[in-house]
């Protein structure tokens, strides 16, 4: 039984390490680069409403303390902005979650869940 312990503890530590990063953050969600064209066209589409989308364009303007509305040139949709103040005007790269309207009910809107300046090419 005492040698056997040390071998039962290792193999014990071992299966703990292969465990840990099973307990670690889930990945982020695929970016799906994508156009607000696209992003309209999903309207009372229930299996699109959550879909994590990334945008590229220009804040347009705003509407309230959190929402604001979003071009890319091929359409308009509102954002809604709990955590961050957004800049109008300068290029950015919008990620968040498609929240769709049901029923009449609300817009349709991008939950921005991250945002940063668009890189100049």
């Amino acid at each position: 039984m005492k040698k056997s312990f040390p071998a039962l503890l290792a193999l014990a530590a071992l299966l703990s390490i292969s465990i840990i990063p099973a307990l670690a953050d889930p990945p982020p969600p695929l970016v799906h680069l994508t156009t607000v064209s696209w992003v309209v066209a999903t309207r009372n589409n229930i299996d699109k409403d959550n879909r994590y989308v990334t945008l590229i364009g220009h804040v347009t303007g705003r509407d309230g303390d959190e929402d604001y509305f979003f071009t890319d040139g091929t359409g308009t949709v509102r954002l809604d902005s709990e955590k961050f103040q957004l800049p109008i005007g300068p290029k950015l790269v919008i990620g968040g979650r498609i929240d769709q309207a049901y029923l009449g009910f609300g817009h349709l809107e991008v939950d921005v869940r991250d945002w940063h300046y668009a890189r100049k090419p």
